[in-house]
């Protein structure tokens, strides 16, 4: 979003950093350097410069980012900057402790979006050093912070309680180096946020909705290496990074209404993570979190309900850039340790049948595919979809880890095939693959058991379900316990435990 992409404007002055160096640098360069830096991401830079003494000033000094589609545009207005030398080599940067950020979006057939918000940048303090090819940054400041001063939405004021929108983050201390290469710059930063405390509300009586939204998250950190190059037009597909954010203890609480009806609740967690790596030629994402739980109560539901979760996790990697070969691609998602509240339980087991045991979920799955398009490419994204082609060809898949353990009975399983995309016939617009699958299941009888006492399920409809078990699994070692083995030849045939099913 065009907000996001202008705090990061503003945290360019706020958020780089790094150790001092022996060489001299010059406000004029230290200058260059920055506007070279913003430019490099496509904000467009307007200042006026002049000079006090040996101090370099810039004012005003504003920063603009187009949005995609001529859709609008946000400025953000720094206002005065001061570049001032230290006696030691290096350089100091001094910012207003407020700055403005005007956001302007005015789509086609949707509302139409004015917006001012207040950066804020409590006991800022900035020093740069090194050489106009290598230069490092230091960097501190009390509090980092952005608040929703205006907001008018189709022409309409919309009064301060009507929409709130404050958050903030500190104490702030980091350091980074940022290193000239050919055609664009290696960037190494490390960040302690601190605590970060947001606090957000709307209340619209037209459609007769409200809702509010407060928390905290505690230990922030980040870590990121990129490589950015010099000219925007290259776009994000030339752009590398990796960037891991670390967090402590947080918490929230929410409250929502509309047409009378109220939902309140809170949520919290032990900490987590998240790791972004971004290539030219790939994309990946992993995500954590450490003993999460929920609470709400709403008007729709006779009591409060809860549950809590030892363990979040997903991560995705995929190829983004078009290529003749197969590429490594890979999804997993954990939920473990899945505690549900005895009001939860209550509302489709009242009686206690079902074993209360924690659950857990967890798949791991790698993949060679073939991209076709460009992911990093909307237009040719959009060309793909109505011409109804699809965007890449599926040549393996492997099934690393399977596991769905719940309400006393437990499935795992392990498999890997290929495809053969020139085959789409065999298995109707499928590529036909090849492989095998292996399955375990445990507690089925037991767990079909209960639900008949629960009344979940007739007793022939149980009986129709362990026929079909029968078909396609045969008894394990232990009590209660079925395999099954699922192949695919390389005829298109399919056999459950050797025998033909297809």
């Amino acid at each position: 979003m065009c907000v996001s992409r202008l705090t990061v404007a503003a945290a360019v002055t706020a958020l780089v950093a790094g150790t001092p160096a022996l060489a001299d640098v010059t406000p004029q360069q230290v200058w260059d350097e920055l506007q070279g830096y913003l430019e490099s991401f496509g904000y467009e830079v307007t200042a006026r410069e002049t000079t006090d003494g040996d101090r370099l000033v810039v004012t005003p000094l504003s920063i603009a980012m187009p949005m995609p589609e001529d859709n609008g545009s946000g400025v953000f207005e720094i206002g005065e900057m001061i570049l001032a030398p230290t006696g030691d080599g290096s350089v100091s940067v001094r910012l207003p402790e407020t700055m403005p950020i005007m956001v302007k979006v005015d789509p086609k057939d949707e509302e139409s979006i004015d917006m001012a918000l207040d950066y804020h940048a409590r006991d800022f303090a900035l020093t740069v050093s090194g050489d106009p090819g290598d230069l490092t940054y230091d960097f501190a400041a009390t509090s980092l912070g952005i608040e929703l001063v205006r907001l008018i939405v189709d022409g309409e004021t919309i009064p301060p309680e009507g929409a709130r929108f404050d958050a903030s983050t500190g104490p702030v201390d980091g350091d980074a180096r940022v290193v000239h290469r050919d055609g664009g710059r290696d960037i190494t930063q490390t960040v302690s946020l601190g605590d970060l405390t947001y606090d957000l509300m709307f209340d619209d009586p037209e459609s007769r909705s409200a809702g509010t939204l407060s928390g905290t998250l505690t230990g922030l950190h980040s870590a990121t290496e990129a490589n950015v190059p010099d000219a925007p037009a290259t776009g994000d597909a030339a752009l590398r990074l990796s960037s891991t954010s670390e967090f402590g203890a947080g918490s929230s609480r929410f409250s929502f209404s509309e047409d009378g009806k109220t939902a309140t609740g809170e949520t919290s967690s032990e900490g987590g993570r998240i790791a972004v790596k971004l290539s030219g030629d790939d994309l990946a994402y992993d995500v954590a979190a450490d003993g999460v739980n929920w609470a709400m109560t709403s008007g729709d539901l006779p009591f409060p309900v809860s549950a809590s979760m030892d363990e979040m996790r997903f991560n995705l990697a995929m190829p983004t850039a078009v290529s003749e070969t197969p590429e490594d691609a890979a999804l997993g998602v954990t939920l473990g340790g899945l505690t549900l509240s005895d009001g939860v339980w209550s509302i489709f087991d009242p009686k206690g049948v079902m074993p209360r045991d924690p659950a857990t979920v967890m798949l791991d799955l790698t993949a060679k595919v073939t991209p076709l398009v460009d992911f990093t490419n909307p237009e040719a994204m959009a060309g793909f979809e109505m011409l109804g082609k699809e965007p890449a060809e599926l040549n393996a898949l492997t099934l690393r880890n399977l596991t769905v353990e719940a309400v006393g009975a437990r499935l795992t399983g392990e498999g890997a095939f290929t495809f053969d995309n020139s085959d789409k016939t065999t298995f109707d617009g499928v590529p036909r693959p090849e492989g095998q699958l292996d399955l375990s299941l445990t507690g089925a009888n037991a767990l079909m058991d209960r639900l008949i006492e629960l009344g979940a399920i007739e007793e022939r409809e149980a009986m129709g379900a362990r026929m079909m078990l029968g078909m396609f699994a045969v008894p394990g070692d232990e009590p209660d316990s079925l395999t099954s083995t699922l192949e695919v030849n390389d005829k298109g045939q399919v056999l459950a435990n050797g025998q033909r099913i297809r």
